[in-house]
Order: structure tokens, then C-alpha cells, then sequence
């Protein structure tokens, strides 16, 4: 049975104008990695820092064993940077 993960980020003002070119180097690896079935970013219409990414996976242990490769990359220390508090993750 496939997972849903919601990951919401907040990014930081002067950072916003970073996050789409961060995501469209990104996110075509997330939508090739294997198990993943689909990933969407969502911008809050209301408070334009606020993100949302909807991801869908085969399952748990290939979410996790794709985070830590993106960890390991450097991509989630970069992604940190950018942002007000650590993402949140639900599953």
C-alpha cells in the first residue's frame, strides 16, 4: 500500500526567490527515485513562505532510504538554509 508524505516548510523572506530554482533542480531525482510516485509543491495563497509538498511513495523504507541519499547529498543542509525551522514531516 502506497504512503502519502506532507512536508511543510517555512521558508525565510529573503530566501523565497531561491526555493523554485532549488526545487526544479531537485525534484526531477525525487520523481525518479525508486518507489516514489508523484511529488506536488504547494504555495499557502496567504502567507506566500509557507510550503507544502505532497509526496506519494510504495512505501515507507523507500521514503526513508530517498531522504537519507538526499542527506547524504548535501541537499536537505542546503534546503535547511533556506528556511525559518526545520521542515515537518507527516506520514
Amino acid at each position: 500500500m502506497s504512503i502519502i508524505v506532507i512536508v511543510e516548510l517555512q521558508v525565510k523572506q529573503d530566501h523565497l526567490n531561491q526555493v523554485h530554482p532549488l526545487f526544479t533542480s531537485l525534484l526531477p531525482q525525487t520523481r525518479n527515485s525508486e518507489g516514489n510516485e508523484g511529488v506536488t509543491v504547494h504555495r499557502d495563497q496567504d502567507n506566500p513562505t509557507s510550503i507544502i509538498l505532497i509526496e506519494r511513495w510504495a512505501s515507507r523504507e523507500q521514503y526513508e532510504t530517498y531522504n537519507c541519499w538526499r542527506a547524504k547529498q548535501g541537499d536537505l543542509e542546503t534546503l535547511a538554509r533556506l528556511l525559518q525551522s526545520p521542515p515537518k514531516r507527516r506520514f
